[in-house]
């Protein structure tokens, strides 16, 4: 913020923002993290899953209302006619915070990561790396009196999809809809599969998922006597197995009945 503010910068100084609001986040994001990971409780019998959706969602709120403002300031400086920014300041500057962000995007994980939190840093890591690059190459190509504005509009537009695809995800997974095609598709092919083998016909199969954890319940109507607990049991050992996945631990929930009023309710 300080080396944006002494060359005159617009879009360093935005850089500079994004990076400090980034670090709030950040520590918003482990103290999420922290309580997402501790156990049941009376108070929470369910857990505190739905705090990384929220801290997800409060990173897209706060990046899209920064892109916002920037997008509006840099409308108002190119019709006042331009500013004036020092081009070898800009340069030096995005040259240093390109390297560095890229580096700590690739400590991170890179694209190999599939915690929600982690990969949420990433984004922003990211995003910042693109930034720096563009202030690099824009102030590198040419400096005069709109490349600061035009750079800011540019990158601002760039980046804006990424805070509404996090609120996006806040939303389907506070709001408990279905999960995303990536998540679902694979885990209800498991499901069936599984109770195909086990001999029963298509379940009524329900699926959300809030931050770390699927919920999964699958719904049978079977023949009166056919089926005991300990035949469940069984069922439901095997539907574990068969949705374990790196990305999300499992509650699952499996109910049979003779009734088939019941099922549809």
């Amino acid at each position: 913020v300080v080396w944006g503010l002494l060359a005159g910068s617009r879009v360093i100084v935005f850089d500079g923002v994004s990076a400090i609001i980034g670090l709030v986040l950040s520590v918003m994001s482990l103290i999420a993290a922290r309580a997402a990971s501790r156990p049941e409780t009376p108070q929470y019998p369910y857990g505190r899953q739905s705090l990384i959706p929220l801290v997800v969602g409060g990173q897209g709120l706060a990046r899209l209302a920064l892109i916002i403002f920037a997008l509006t300031d840099s409308v108002m400086v190119i019709a006042s006619g331009g500013d004036e920014a020092s081009a070898s300041s800009a340069v030096m500057y995005a040259a240093v915070s390109t390297a560095l962000c890229l580096a700590l995007w690739w400590a991170l994980g890179g694209a190999r990561s599939t915690e929600d939190l982690v990969r949420t840093e990433l984004i922003g890591w990211r995003n910042a790396t693109f930034l720096s690059f563009g202030i690099l190459v824009g102030f590198g190509v040419v400096a005069v009196a709109y490349v600061d504005p035009v750079l800011m509009l540019i990158i601002g537009l760039a980046i804006l999809p990424t805070p509404i695809r996090l609120l996006r995800t806040m939303s389907r997974e506070l709001l408990e809809m279905r999960p995303a095609a990536d998540v679902e598709v694979p885990a209800r092919a498991a499901v069936l599969e599984t109770c195909w083998a086990a001999g029963l016909p298509d379940p009524v199969v329900r699926m959300t998922k809030t931050g770390g954890r699927l919920y999964v319940e699958v719904d049978h109507v079977v023949a009166p006597g056919t089926w005991d607990v300990a035949d469940i049991d069984v069922l439901r050992r095997v539907l574990v197995e068969s949705l374990a996945s790196e990305r999300y631990t499992v509650w699952l929930n499996v109910d049979l009945s003779t009734d088939p009023a019941w099922q549809l309710s």
